[in-house]
C-alpha cells in the first residue's frame, strides 16, 4: 500500500497545516482539530469542549448564520466530534469549493465570539441536553458506560467526568464561560488543520495563509503528561435498567496511545472477542451458548488507557455463569500465549482496517483526520504511514505478559440487570463576503462493466485501484416480501443461517476462515433483496469469493445452529422492547400496510417464528430464491473485468438453481383507519424521551416521482438545515436531530418522519411535525430558493457517494436490485436537473398529503393527555415482539 503523501507548514502564529493531495475525485476534505476535549474542563463546569462541538456551527462574525447551510447547499458531508483529548470538525465537499471551507473554518476559529448570543448559546445547550438523553438515558445499558468511566478514573483524574457533562453543569453554564473557554483553546496555536484531496497546492498555500494567517496565536497551554489512573483494587457496580437481558462490564485501568504495550493489548482484545472464532465468541455465544453477544477493546487515549469487555447474556442465563467462564479464558491468555493462526488473524484485521481507512480521504476516519491525529497526538503525521508496523511486529509472548500485566486486580466490574417492577482583526481580505466556488472539477461517475456467465449470473465490475482491498455482493431478488404468510421473517432467518454451515464446511469452519483473512461476512434480507458480501485485501479475495459461493450454493442449515441460532434471534427481537427508536421502526410499517402483508411485517418476523420454523421451511425458501438467475455478483475494487470473470467462472460457473421471482405487491392497508390522520400511542414507561413516527405509503422506486420526490424530501427532512430539523433542533431545541427520509421499494414506498424529542414537549412537537407537513402544499409551498438549494445540494454531493469501494458496491447493488440501466449514474445528473419547482409542488400535493398516521413511543403517563388533546383518532398499541 503506497503511504499518504503529504507536505507540512506551520504558520508564524503556530497553525499547523498538512496538505495531502488526492486528484482521483473532484473532492477535498478541510479537516480541523483543535487541542482540546473534556479533560481540560475541571469539576463543576463539565461539558464544554463538546458544547463548543455544537456551537461552532452557530455562525460567526462574518457568517452569522448556521455553519451547515452554505456548505449543504453545495453538496457536502461535514460533522464535528469530541473526545477527552480533542474536538474535530471536517467537511467533504467538491473541490471547486474549497475556499468556502476555509473561509468558514476561519472565521469560526477567530471571529466566533462576535456572533455567540445568549439565544443560539441557549437552544444548543437544549439540543445537546437531548442528544445526553437520545444517546444514554433512553437507551439500552445506555448509561453504564458513564458509570464505569467514573470509578475507572476516580478523582482528580480528568477523565472522570463524561465528555458529554452533566445537566446541572450545562444549566449552570453562562455565555461569559463559554467566552473564557474559547478564548483559551479555540486558537490557531492549539490548532491542526488537515486539507486531502482534489487541489493545486500552491494555490491551497496561498489561501492558507490569507485565511488564517492574520489570527492571533493564543497563549501557551501545558500539556498534560501521561496521568496513570489512581483507581486501587477492585470496584463492583450495578444498575437496573428497561432492559430484557443482564449484561457485564470488565475494564482495566492500562496505558495511554503510543505505550510500547498498546500493539499487545489491541492483539489481546482482538484475539478474545473479535469475530466468531475468537475465544469468548466461540465458547460463550457458539459453543454453550449462554451469551448474547461479546465484544473487547483496547483504547489508549493520550494520557491514559484502557481495556474493556462487554458481555449480554442470552436469555434465561446469569451474569455468573458468564463471569466464571471469562475469567477461566483470561487466565489461560495470561499462562498460555495465543498460538500463531490466532496472532495471524488478529494481525489480518488490524491491517484490514487501517487499509479500510486509507480509502477515504475524509470523514471520521479518512486520511484527512489521520493526518491530524498523528500530527496532534504524536508531533508527526508521517506516524500515519508508520503506526501499523508497531501492531504487526507483535509476539505471541507479548500478548500474555500484557494480559498477566493489566488485566490485574486494578478493576472496575459493572452488572446491568433488568429494572425490578417501578412505575482580533485578521488580514487584508474582505471576510464579509462569501468566496464563490472555483471552476467546476469535472466528474464522470464510474459506469459498471456487465457480464453474464451460462448459467445466467450478471456479473458488474467497476476497477478501483486507489489500495489494496475489494468489495463485493451476490445480490438476490428475493427478501422479506417472499415470506410465507405463516412464516414471517423466514428470508431474514434463511440469510443469517448460510454462514452455519454447507455440505464441506461447519459453522465454526465457516467462521475461522473469514476471521483468518480478516473480513467480516454480511449476509441479510431486506424487503425484496438478500445480499451475500464482504469487503477483503486484494490478496485474499479469491478466498473470501470461494466461501460466498460455498454458502449459497452448498447450504445445509444444520438442525443444531438452527437451534442456537433460532435461541439468539428469539432473545435479540425480543431485546426491541428496550428500545423506543426500534419499536417504532418495526411498528410503523405493518400500520401502515397491515401486520399480515408482505410490506407491513417485521423482517425478523417476531418471536413466534423461532418455534415454527424447521429446516425443511428454510431449504425450500432456499431453492425457490436462491439460483443464478436470480442474481447479480457485484464487484467494485482492485480488479478487472477479466480477472472477475475468471474468478466468477471458477466459483459460481456450475451454479444450478432458482429463475426470476415475482414479489407481493404493497397496498397501502391502513387498518380500518378513517380519512385523515390516525395517531398509535405505544407506552414506554420511564423512557426519558418520545420517539415520534410519522408515516405514509408513495410510490415505486421506479416511479415518474422518483426524483422529484428525492428533491422534495431533501429540502424537507432529508439533511441538516431542512425544514423539519431546522424547526424542531435548531429554533425550538426539542431534538438533538429530526428528519424524513424515503424507504424505496420496487412496489412502494414508506415516506417516513420523525426522531427523539424531549418528554415534556411531545405535543408540541407533533403539532410542528404535521405543521410542516401541512404547509409544504399550503401555507408555505417551496419557495424558488429551496428548489434550486437543494438541486445544487444534490448535484453536488453526488461525486462523494463514489469515493470508497463500499459505497461504490453500494451504488451497484442499486443497479442491480432495481433493474436499473448501467448508465444510470451517468444520467443521475441530468435527471435531477431535470426535476422542476412545478413537479416539486406537484409531488407535495399528490404524494406528501395522502392519508397518514402518527405513532408515538414513549412514557404515556407524561404525554397521553397532552395528546388526546389534539382531537385525533388515537388508537393504543402494544408491541409483543410478534403481534400488536
Amino acid at each position: 500500500m503506497e503511504p499518504i503523501s503529504f507536505e507540512k507548514i506551520t504558520l508564524p502564529n503556530g497553525l499547523d497545516i498538512i496538505l495531502h493531495q488526492d486528484c482521483s475525485l473532484p473532492l477535498v476534505s478541510v479537516n480541523v482539530w483543535y487541542h482540546v476535549g473534556s479533560k481540560n474542563e475541571e469539576h463543576g463546569k463539565t461539558g464544554y469542549a463538546h458544547l463548543f462541538e455544537h456551537l461552532m456551527f452557530e455562525g460567526s462574525k462574518h457568517h452569522n448564520a448556521s455553519h451547515f447551510e452554505p456548505l449543504m447547499k453545495v453538496g457536502a458531508n461535514l460533522n464535528g466530534s469530541t473526545t477527552q483529548d480533542r474536538t474535530n470538525y471536517w467537511e467533504d465537499l467538491p473541490s471547486n469549493y474549497l475556499e468556502l471551507a476555509l473561509w468558514l473554518e476561519s472565521d469560526r476559529m477567530g471571529f466566533l465570539l462576535d456572533a455567540l448570543d445568549q439565544h443560539s448559546f441557549d437552544v444548543q445547550r437544549d439540543v445537546v441536553k437531548n442528544e445526553r438523553r437520545q444517546s444514554y438515558e433512553n437507551r439500552p445499558y445506555g448509561m453504564a458506560g458513564l458509570s464505569i468511566q467514573a470509578a475507572l478514573y476516580p478523582p482528580p483524574h480528568p477523565y472522570h467526568w463524561p465528555t458529554i457533562g452533566y445537566h446541572e453543569d450545562l444549566d449552570a453554564a453562562t455565555v461569559d464561560d463559554a467566552h473564557a473557554f474559547f478564548q483559551r483553546f479555540y486558537t490557531p496555536s492549539n490548532a491542526s488543520l488537515s486539507i486531502a484531496g482534489d487541489f493545486d497546492l500552491d494555490e491551497t498555500r496561498d489561501m492558507v495563509e490569507r485565511y488564517f494567517g492574520g489570527l492571533p496565536p493564543g497563549t501557551s497551554l501545558p500539556r498534560e503528561n501521561r496521568t496513570d489512573s489512581p483507581l486501587q483494587g477492585n470496584v463492583q457496580l450495578s444498575l437496573y435498567d428497561r432492559v430484557l437481558v443482564p449484561r457485564l462490564y470488565l475494564e482495566w485501568p492500562t496505558v495511554p496511545r503510543f505505550h510500547a504495550d498498546e500493539p499487545a493489548l489491541s492483539a489481546l482484545a482482538d484475539i478474545l472477542a473479535n469475530g466468531r472464532t475468537s475465544r469468548l465468541h466461540k465458547n460463550l455465544v457458539y459453543e454453550r451458548r449462554i451469551a448474547q453477544s461479546v465484544s473487547a477493546y483496547h483504547h489508549g487515549a493520550e494520557i491514559a488507557g484502557e481495556f474493556g469487555i462487554e458481555i449480554t447474556a442470552a436469555e434465561g442465563h446469569t451474569v455468573t455463569e458468564i463471569e466464571d467462564v471469562l475469567l477461566d479464558e483470561l487466565d489461560k491468555i495470561r499462562r498460555q500465549p495465543p498460538s500463531d493462526s490466532e496472532l495471524s488473524r488478529a494481525k489480518n484485521r488490524l491491517e484490514w482496517g487501517s487499509v479500510r481507512q486509507m480509502a477515504s480521504i475524509g470523514g471520521f476516519g479518512g486520511r484527512a483526520n489521520r493526518l491530524n491525529s498523528f500530527n496532534v497526538f504524536a508531533g508527526d503525521p508521517d506516524m500515519a504511514n508508520r503506526d501499523l508496523e508497531r501492531f504487526l511486529d507483535v509476539k505471541p509472548d507479548d500478548i500474555s505478559r500484557a494480559a498477566a500485566s493489566y488485566l490485574a486486580d486494578r478493576q472496575v466490574r459493572m452488572v446491568v440487570l433488568p429494572e425490578r417492577s417501578l412505575t482580533h482583526k485578521g488580514t487584508d481580505i474582505d471576510r464579509s463576503v462569501q468566496p464563490p466556488p472555483a471552476p467546476l472539477r469535472p466528474f464522470a461517475p464510474p459506469a459498471p462493466l456487465r457480464h453474464r456467465l451460462s448459467n445466467g449470473l450478471q456479473l458488474l465490475v467497476v476497477e478501483k485501484r486507489a489500495v489494496p482491498m475489494i468489495a463485493f455482493s451476490l445480490v438476490l431478488n428475493a427478501g422479506a416480501a417472499t415470506d410465507p404468510v405463516a412464516l414471517p421473517g423466514l428470508a431474514a432467518f434463511t440469510a443469517d443461517m448460510l454462514e452455519e454451515g454447507t455440505s464441506s464446511r461447519s459453522s465454526m469452519q465457516i467462521a475461522g476462515e473469514f476471521d483468518f483473512i480478516g473480513s467480516h461476512l454480511t449476509s441479510s434480507a431486506g424487503r425484496e433483496h438478500t445480499t451475500v458480501g464482504t469487503a477483503t485485501l486484494t490478496r485474499e479475495f479469491p478466498k473470501a469469493l470461494e466461501l460466498v459461493a460455498d454458502l449459497v450454493q452448498n447450504p445445509t442449515f444444520p438442525e443444531d445452529e438452527l437451534a442456537r441460532l433460532g435461541n439468539e434471534r428469539r432473545t435479540a427481537v425480543r431485546r426491541l422492547r428496550d428500545n423506543p427508536s426500534a419499536i417504532a421502526n418495526q411498528l410503523t410499517p405493518g400500520l401502515l400496510f397491515g401486520r399480515q402483508s408482505a410490506y407491513g411485517h417485521p423482517l425478523d418476523g417476531g418471536e413466534n417464528l423461532y418455534e415454527a420454523v424447521r429446516r425443511d421451511d428454510m431449504m425450500g425458501h432456499f431453492q425457490t430464491n436462491f439460483g443464478p438467475q436470480n442474481a447479480t455478483l457485484a464487484v467494485v475494487g482492485d480488479i478487472s473485468l477479466e480477472e472477475a470473470v475468471e474468478l466468477a467462472e471458477r466459483y459460481f460457473g456450475s451454479w444450478n438453481g432458482a429463475g426470476p421471482v415475482t414479489t407481493s405487491t404493497a397496498e397501502a392497508q391502513v387498518d380500518g383507519a378513517p380519512d385523515g390522520t390516525s395517531l398509535y400511542l405505544h407506552d414506554k414507561p420511564g423512557a426519558a424521551q418520545s420517539v415520534i413516527q410519522v408515516g405514509l405509503v408513495g410510490v415505486p422506486r421506479g416511479h415518474q416521482d422518483y426524483f422529484p420526490l428525492t428533491v422534495l424530501n431533501h429540502l424537507f427532512g432529508g439533511q441538516f438545515t431542512s425544514r423539519l430539523n431546522m424547526n424542531l433542533r435548531q429554533d425550538k431545541g426539542y431534538s438533538y436531530g429530526y428528519r424524513s427520509w424515503i424507504e424505496w421499494h420496487r412496489q412502494s414506498s414508506l415516506i417516513l418522519a420523525g426522531g427523539s424529542v424531549q418528554t415534556d414537549v411531545t405535543r408540541e412537537a407533533l403539532i410542528e411535525t404535521f405543521k410542516e407537513f401541512d404547509d409544504i402544499n399550503d401555507q408555505r409551498p417551496v419557495t424558488e430558493e429551496e428548489f434550486l438549494t437543494a438541486q445544487a445540494g444534490l448535484l453536488r454531493h453526488f461525486p462523494s457517494s463514489f469515493e470508497t469501494p463500499a459505497q461504490v458496491l453500494g451504488q451497484m447493488a442499486q443497479i442491480a436490485g432495481f433493474d436499473l440501466p448501467l448508465d444510470y449514474y451517468q444520467t443521475y445528473s441530468a435527471n435531477i436537473e431535470a426535476v422542476s419547482l412545478a413537479d416539486v409542488h406537484r409531488v407535495a400535493a399528490e404524494r406528501m398529503q395522502a392519508h397518514r398516521l402518527a405513532l408515538v413511543v414513549g412514557d404515556m403517563d407524561k404525554v397521553q393527555s397532552g395528546l388526546r388533546e389534539l382531537d385525533l383518532t388515537t388508537v393504543q398499541v402494544n408491541y409483543e415482539g410478534d403481534k400488536l
